[in-house]
């Protein structure tokens, strides 16, 4: 970890040294830092994060649509995201004064602001018809818990709230159309007061009332000449001619994160030589393919074999690809190793193929794959695997020791991981209560380090497409190794997605990628959120002996979430241990929403989310 942090130190301080005369940062407004890159003036930030600072007060503003404006409370930089004070109440009524001026907060969705979904909604002084909408406007709704609590609201202000003919409705901010405004209206509602990161079971004196809006990562900075820019870029206009920035040259990209332009050129040669080896190989394992017709319709043992032999170069190559030259098993090695695939050594099974565990000669524990004897679908799939793999070099990714061309099915030899998966930690072996918090963060962070370098890191991004706690391997130490990349894609850099018909693990299975057959990262994301989901609750991802409305994990924990009760869906032990920081296990629940989203547009990418696992792991550890 502290690895880890000392190359995001080094890191930031040379890209701000790269981007110093381009990236100004504001002054500060009162006390407030305004981080890059949140702007108060022409000249420093980025215009389109534009805020504005009353430096006769000393009060930070941002504005909204329709003329409305909102104090700034704090502003967060790590999480890039500020919260806004809701609008005052107009004297002696249940009506805040950004009612009758522009019907609520209304943001500007060409800009780069959106509305969290930390954030709990309350409307006040409501139509009895929303009684029917989905709003959770019941007598149970937290919305009456804020009301009575006179430290945040007027007695005046309190008694035409509670008066009122209508009733008062909570939700859960951030979804579509939710996450651009919050809209009040004369046959809605006239008022909303919202909270932030909303503990039901504390007193509504302790809540944190305010609005997080969020901002996206920056494009190019601004510049005026190209004094301005770093050398791999040119100060040119914007194609909707408003501003200048520092475009990346040719042969380079901009990444948001470490802002700065990366150069591909290197890259795409990398990615070139490799596509040109898979492609090569793919001739070579249609013609083994072929062959393994005749072999099924023949029953001739020995034609597998030959073409075996015959492709052993072919594999061969394959596992030099990623520069590494791993081992070439013999069959009678691995028979021997595996006591000629005793089914007492049999580790677990599916569509694949089985998996056994063996022992070298050297005494070296392996884990063995084998694809099915004649399935086309998983012979493809152990294939894939070797290509896979022996692209990637990662602590908490599982390592190929090598593979066997001899047998009358592919083998792969693996690192032997002794303590089995996430999922028989969590819903098999009934230790789920030994798995502490701090534990539970440690792998959700080691899976999501493991996906982003999978993403970001190698030669061409790889797309795992089949992220689930049955694929998390755990260590004695139980550290993360993501496994199983039969269905993994390798993606050229720059494609904003692959198409390809949609598979997975129901339960995990991106929705939007089910609709229109679009693989993107995002979809890896979604699995993830899924994951985090089984770390909180501890609760199966598909369980029939929920009600219907609740057999998906997602569905279910999404639709708690709506209605107020988050935090009820926590694994019990977490919440009454006493020594959990519950404001943390509420952070780790909002990201694993963040990533379910609906549109993938509006997730996080999985680095950003490793960002954030991170920094709750540090507060973690301090506690």
């Amino acid at each position: 970890m502290q690895a880890r942090t000392k190359e995001i130190f080094i890191l930031t301080c040379l890209n701000l040294s790269l981007l110093f005369s381009a990236q100004k940062t504001c002054p500060k407004c009162g006390n407030l830092e305004i981080p890059y890159p949140l702007s108060t003036n022409p000249n420093c930030g980025d215009p389109n994060y534009a805020l504005f600072c009353d430096t006769s007060q000393n009060i930070l503003y941002f504005a909204a649509l329709n003329s409305s404006s909102y104090i700034v409370l704090n502003i967060e930089a790590s999480m890039r995201c500020f919260m806004v004070r809701p609008a005052p109440w107009i004297p002696g009524t249940c009506t805040t004064q950004d009612m009758p001026k522009s019907e609520g907060i209304w943001l500007n969705q060409s800009l780069p602001f959106n509305i969290t979904s930390s954030n709990t909604i309350f409307l006040f002084n409501c139509s009895p018809r929303l009684l029917i909408s989905p709003l959770n406007c019941s007598a149970s709704s937290l919305c009456h818990k804020y009301l009575s609590d006179p430290a945040h609201v007027d007695p005046k202000e309190q008694a035409q709230c509670i008066s009122g003919p209508g009733p008062c409705c909570t939700f859960l901010a951030g979804g579509l159309p939710s996450a651009y405004k919050i809209r009040l209206h004369a046959s809605g509602c006239r008022a909303f007061r919202s909270v932030l990161h909303i503990d039901p079971e504390k007193p509504p004196s302790e809540w944190t009332e305010g609005l997080e809006i969020q901002w996206a990562p920056p494009p190019e900075p601004i510049c005026r000449t190209q004094i301005d820019c770093s050398q791999p870029s040119t100060c040119t206009r914007e194609p909707n001619g408003r501003n200048t920035r520092c475009h990346c040259n040719i042969g380079y990209y901009w990444d948001a994160f470490s802002l700065t332009c990366l150069r591909v050129a290197h890259h795409r040669h990398s990615l070139n030589r490799v596509l040109a080896v898979l492609v090569v190989l793919g001739v070579l394992v249609c013609f083994a393919l072929a062959v393994i017709v005749i072999l099924i319709k023949s029953g001739n043992s020995t034609v597998f074999y030959f073409c075996s032999k015959n492709s052993h170069k072919g594999q061969h190559d394959l596992l030099k690809i990623g520069g590494r030259s791993e081992r070439m098993f013999t069959w009678k090695e691995l028979q021997k190793a595996t006591n000629a695939f005793s089914k007492d050594r049999l580790l677990g099974s599916g569509g694949f193929g089985e998996v056994y565990k063996g022992i070298l000669k050297d005494g070296t524990a392996v884990a063995v794959k084998s694809a099915k004897v004649g399935n086309l679908k998983s012979t493809q799939q152990i294939l894939n695997e070797v290509g896979i793999l022996s692209l990637v070099n990662h602590k908490n990714l599982v390592k190929l020791l090598g593979c066997c061309v001899e047998a009358p099915q592919p083998l792969m030899v693996y690192e032997y991981i002794p303590n089995g998966t996430l999922f028989e930690h969590l819903h098999v072996r009934g230790d789920c209560k030994t798995l502490s918090w701090k534990t539970r963060v440690k792998i959700a962070l080691q899976t999501a380090e493991a996906l982003s370098y999978l993403h970001c890191s190698t030669q061409a991004p790889i797309y795992h497409r089949d992220v689930k706690s049955s694929n998390i391997l755990l260590d004695e130490e139980l550290n993360v190794k993501v496994s199983d990349f039969g269905l993994s894609r390798l993606v050229q850099h720059g494609l904003s997605h692959v198409s390809t018909c949609a598979q997975g693990t129901v339960g995990y299975l991106d929705p939007e990628y089910y609709r229109n057959y679009q693989l993107t990262d995002k979809s890896d994301v979604y699995s993830f959120g899924v994951v985090l989901l089984e770390l909180l609750t501890g609760k199966k991802v598909i369980d029939f002996s929920r009600k219907d409305d609740d057999v998906s994990l997602a569905e279910y924990v999404k639709r708690r979430a709506r209605d107020g009760e988050l935090m009820s869906t926590i694994e019990e032990t977490l919440v009454v241990d006493g020594k959990t920081d519950l404001k943390c296990v509420k952070l780790f629940a909002e990201l694993a929403l963040d990533c379910l989203r609906e549109k993938k547009e509006e997730r996080r990418g999985i680095r950003e989310v490793a960002e954030v696992l991170h920094s709750i792991s540090m507060t973690v550890e301090q506690g």
